[in-house]
């Protein structure tokens, strides 16, 4: 005769100690929030110089009588034309100014008209500029305009733009590339700031949590069975 069946005995209970993230987990938010600093330090130090980012709003004049434009020697601007213009095939630009017009005057002084003339010349900067597409991938949408080429400023300061190949208005507008990655690095150090502090969040939590469990002596939650 069997013997009657009785309620199984209970499993053991197996605890294993909890996992307490160690110290060093918070290294990672650290990282971050050292990277996020020196981005915003990099970001802030090259939106103030500007580099290669044109100054001065745009300006309009005519292609062929000229457009007073005031430059920065080493920056990027934007060339734009009527939607239905041609694109120019030659720019130059022309400078007055420098220790010739002083000559100029005072030639003009001295000897006459053609004395003035002749010392202003020296004054006078005039020279070809090279015509690119140079990021004009950025180059900003303008109603009633379209972009045509870019070009590196050679001279500082106020300045005439002529250019050959097209008829009527030509717009010149500064280069925003820089101001376009300044913004993306700032979102970037944004990202990375609210990285670090989850990744603070998280590991606080795990090791508050971790500590708790040792205390109590909680144990584990059985493994199922296959």
């Amino acid at each position: 005769m069997n013997a009657p069946e009785g309620p199984a005995p209970p499993a053991p209970a197996w605890s294993t100690p909890p996992v307490r993230p160690a110290a060093g987990w918070y290294a990672v938010p650290v990282a971050l929030l050292v990277l996020a600093a020196a981005g915003l330090f990099t970001t802030l130090a090259l939106a103030r110089g500007g580099a290669g980012a044109g100054g001065g709003p745009a300006v309009t004049g005519d292609a062929a009588a000229g457009v007073p434009v005031r430059l920065t020697a080493g920056r990027t601007y934007f060339l734009y034309v009527r939607r239905d213009g041609t694109a120019p095939f030659g720019c130059a630009v022309e400078q007055n100014g420098g220790p010739g017009g002083h000559g100029g005057v005072q030639g003009g002084v001295q000897g006459g008209v053609q004395g003035g003339v002749r010392g202003g010349e020296p004054g006078r900067e005039h020279g070809r500029v090279r015509l690119t597409r140079k990021n004009s991938w950025s180059a900003a949408n303008r109603p009633g305009y379209r972009y045509t080429a870019s070009l590196t400023a050679r001279v500082t300061g106020a300045a005439v733009l002529t250019c050959r190949g097209t008829d009527g208005p030509l717009l010149v507008a500064p280069d925003g590339t820089a101001g376009f990655y300044t913004g993306l690095a700032f979102l970037a150090v944004l990202a990375a700031c609210v990285a670090a502090a989850a990744g603070f969040v998280l590991t606080l939590t795990r090791r508050s949590r971790a500590d708790q469990r040792a205390r109590l002596g909680a144990p584990d939650r059985p493994e199922r069975r296959a």
